[in-house]
């Protein structure tokens, strides 16, 4: 079987799967790619070799043309465990990128924000407060904001197929007010919305405003980040961060952001400093 027909067979296997549109068209976007460099070779010749070289000569981030091999790689285990081919499995050379270390100041916040206008501001806002993703801000619904007891829940029993974990978490002071007006006045039924439908993406709009804003390598990210840091930075224990990020496991957040806390390895750092007092 051709590599082209490996991926045939994963992406309908996706669709079966009711992946959501969103991760769908990254998908497309990357079997594009590996049908330019692959496509036409038969799946017995994907080796170590053949992987190293695909690597090598993409023009890309090594950690990008390696997200891309993990493509390669589950399209054929799951064409394998189907028995529509007979492969052998090898440890694919596995490029990850650096733990994201940006995150925005107040001042940086403040001309930020100032750049930003009616649904981007308030986009930028709820991403800012929340710590919430992208795609789980632009798929908020307006019936998920609970003003009675101050709640946003992002998760959505709607969408299927997988998706990163979602929180529930308590509303900010400071967003309410916004969220009543956003709300009042949606056409479409979302929190976010423009020209009375709603987005898919809003990653253009935001690069645009962080570049009249003087800020150098943001991301919509960078957002959900800089939030979790300001918690932690301010006292806020890491299970409560872990809660209100999502994060599946308390363990993921200590490795990202227990440094930023106040007392971070402070008894630590006190006997080391005390063993070369003079």
């Amino acid at each position: 079987m051709q590599v082209s027909e490996v991926l045939h067979e994963y992406t309908k296997e996706l669709m079966h799967r009711k992946t959501s549109p969103s991760n769908m068209m990254k998908h497309y976007s990357v079997v594009r790619t590996i049908l330019n460099y692959m496509g036409d070779i038969s799946h017995e010749r994907v080796n170590r070799v053949s992987v190293r070289e695909y690597m090598n000569n993409r023009r890309v981030k090594p950690q990008t043309a390696s997200r891309e091999m993990a493509v390669l790689r589950a399209a054929l285990h799951f064409c394998s465990d189907e028995e529509l081919i007979d492969w052998k499995p090898f440890k694919f050379d596995v490029v990850k990128a650096k733990p994201r270390e940006r995150f925005l100041s107040q001042e940086e916040i403040a001309s930020l924000l100032s750049n930003c206008n009616g649904h981007l501001k308030l986009w930028t806002m709820i991403a800012l407060s929340t710590a919430a993703r992208s795609g789980a801000i632009l798929g908020l619904k307006c019936d998920r904001v609970n003003f009675n007891d101050n709640i946003i829940d992002f998760s959505d029993v709607y969408v299927e197929g997988r998706q990163k974990p979602r929180s529930v978490i308590r509303m900010p002071e400071q967003l309410r007010p916004h969220l009543e007006c956003a709300v009042s006045k949606s056409v479409s039924g979302y929190v976010i919305e423009k020209n009375g439908q709603p987005l898919t993406s809003i990653y253009k709009e935001f690069k645009s405003a962080g570049a009249r804003a003087g800020l150098q390598d943001v991301s919509p990210h960078t957002l959900r980040h800089t939030c979790a840091v300001h918690m932690v930075k301010n006292g806020v224990p890491i299970y409560e961060v872990s809660k209100y990020l999502g994060h599946e496991s308390v363990q993921t957040t200590e490795t990202h952001y227990a440094k930023f806390a106040p007392d971070f390895m402070q008894k630590s750092s006190a006997i080391g400093s005390m063993l070369i007092q003079e």
